[in-house]
């Protein structure tokens, strides 16, 4: 079961939610974190402290914000996309709650939120894998 965010956790995500209700309007914006996102999984697969469960995790919103917003995919419910955005900018962020430069805990922080998002959106995201699985499985 997915452990509750601290209060300090939950703090730092409202910031990044704010922001995120801006980028979610912005189909630039919203491209620029998935390149930022491709740079820090790109740099995180090379870290054997984060799970690779947590990268496919990763991927996944990855694959389904930018099947958002470059309108393959329309399923995807606006709250769902800033929560999620608010996500990845914390994932993305140098400096959090725990910054990622303390060894593990940093990550943890990173995939306590993370893990947190995809529990309170475990039906967008299966909702999303079901649509990928009909329209790009071979």
């Amino acid at each position: 079961m997915a452990k509750e965010p601290s209060a300090k956790e939950k703090k730092h995500f409202d910031r990044f939610k704010k922001k995120a209700v801006d980028i979610v309007n912005d189909s630039d914006a919203l491209r620029k974190v998935l390149v930022d996102l491709k740079k820090k999984l790109d740099a995180s697969e090379k870290d054997d402290s984060l799970r690779e469960k947590l990268i496919e995790y990763l991927k996944l919103i990855s694959r389904m914000l930018a099947n958002t917003v470059n309108g393959n995919y329309s399923e995807t419910p606006w709250q769902t996309m800033v929560m999620i955005v608010a996500g990845l900018l914390y994932f993305i962020a140098p400096l959090d709650a725990l910054p990622d430069f303390i060894p593990i805990a940093g990550l943890v922080d990173d995939a306590t939120i993370l893990v947190w998002l995809g529990k309170c959106f475990k039906e967008d995201l299966n909702d999303y894998k079901s649509w990928e699985q009909a329209n790009f499985s071979e």
